[in-house]
């Protein structure tokens, strides 16, 4: 088990009212599952994501964490240990791409390389993975000469150089067209697949959620029900996107 979460509870105090994001989330999640958050706005999709990956605490509950066998409360953590927890097993894909202007895709990439990786290695890696994510050569190009979907993979290449365990993902789609779309999310699955890291997508899209080992339901800050993969509902998700994309990296 990678995460095991138990009881989660998540206020936000504004004056006098208190608002709840989360109230009682509970959920086990296996190591290279791919796991969709699926609800409608407001209902504490992102909240759970940022609790997670360890940028916001709950405020009550229990989060664990498998470690070479070894379970870590993660609420128990103080900030030092909570920074290195994010550092070393935790990748953030987000909706804006949040990439650095003023850096290439190689140095966007490189600089998180380097946060677990020697000098050296970190650039081999960091061509290893612009190459997988089929950017190789566009790796000396700004952000702002790449186009939206080029943004988002150079963003996936980013997350995926700490070698993280868990990939959070917060609406990676919704800021691309429908056939950019298709060729983003068939790559995570590729990395879910190849690099066997545990993916946790928010999206609001139902869509989305037919590629999913399993979809969360959350609203209102609860989990109200879960589905398992459906092969059928898959195939029709690909269909009636605009375009059937080919995956177009090696």
């Amino acid at each position: 088990m990678t995460l095991q979460i138990e009881n989660l509870t998540k206020d936000y105090v504004m004056g006098e009212l208190v608002v709840s994001a989360l109230n009682g989330v509970s959920i086990d999640i296996k190591q290279g599952q791919f796991i969709v958050i699926l609800g409608p706005s407001g209902s504490g999709k992102t909240t759970l994501l940022n609790v997670i990956g360890g940028i916001d605490r709950p405020t009550a509950g229990k989060i664990f964490f498998d470690r070479n066998g070894k379970k870590i409360d993660l609420t128990a953590l103080n900030e030092k240990k909570l920074t290195a927890y994010r550092r070393l097993n935790v990748g953030f894909i987000f909706q804006f791409y949040n990439l650095v202007a003023s850096l290439t895709a190689f140095e966007n990439v490189e600089l998180a390389a380097k946060l677990t990786n020697p000098a050296a290695e970190a650039r081999y890696l960091t061509s290893e993975l612009l190459e997988e994510v089929g950017l190789g050569d566009k790796s000396n190009k700004f952000p702002a000469q790449l186009s939206g979907g080029e943004q988002q993979r150079v963003a996936i290449a980013r997350a995926l150089a700490k070698k993280p365990r868990i990939l959070l993902a917060d609406e990676p789609t919704g800021n691309i067209d429908s056939e950019t779309t298709g060729k983003v999310l068939k790559l995570l699955q590729k990395v879910n697949e190849n690099h066997k890291v545990t993916i946790l997508l928010v999206t609001h899209n139902v869509g989305i959620s037919t590629l999913a080992d399993t979809v969360v339901y959350l609203r209102d800050g609860k989990i109200f029900g879960t589905s398992q993969y459906d092969p059928a509902k898959e195939k029709e998700f690909w269909e009636q996107l605009t375009v059937t994309p080919p995956i177009d990296i090696t």
